[in-house]
């Protein structure tokens, strides 16, 4: 049966995926390297992330790499199950931007062995760190998730 919350969760997930892939192709098909965004605030910068989040667990080695890819492919895929079981809108739609987000990362993966990473998020002229667009979607599904968790009511299924 399709639901609203299944709806999101599909939307959500296809939107996440396509735009990060289409702004990774066009930023790998120019050289724009380099360019302030918003002053003090965001520029691009080019780089290969070889490891997950603030490149944890770095990998070297294409087996290492592999099998980072496959444990993050079942993450996704539990990931992907809550969304499309869930009966919460929000907390539907915040996990299928995590979804889609992961998949666009997890492509990169496959195929390059590591994540590009384009977006330098700053203080002023201090770097704080390095993402792309998959990150963005996954950060929003984050806070999707804990609006849903901290504002909307509890849905009570009857008995």
């Amino acid at each position: 049966m399709i639901t609203r919350p299944r709806i999101y969760a599909a939307a959500a997930i296809v939107v996440a995926f396509v735009l990060d892939i289409a702004i990774k192709r066009l930023l790998l098909a120019h050289d724009w390297d380099g360019l302030t965004l918003i002053p003090g605030l965001l520029d691009t910068h080019y780089a290969w992330n070889r490891g997950v989040s603030f490149s944890l667990f770095w990998q070297s080695e294409s087996m290492g790499s592999a099998v980072l890819a496959l444990a993050l492919s079942a993450i996704i895929v539990v990931i992907a199950v809550w969304a499309f079981r869930s009966t919460k809108p929000i907390l539907s739609l915040g996990l299928g931007l995590i979804v889609g987000g992961a998949l666009g990362n997890i492509v990169d993966r496959y195929i390059h062995g590591a994540v590009f990473d384009f977006l330098v998020v700053r203080l002023g002229s201090f770097p704080l760190f390095v993402c792309n667009g998959a990150d963005v979607f996954i950060t929003l599904g984050a806070i999707a998730i804990a609006w849903d968790t901290l504002f909307e009511p509890e849905t009570r299924q009857s008995s």
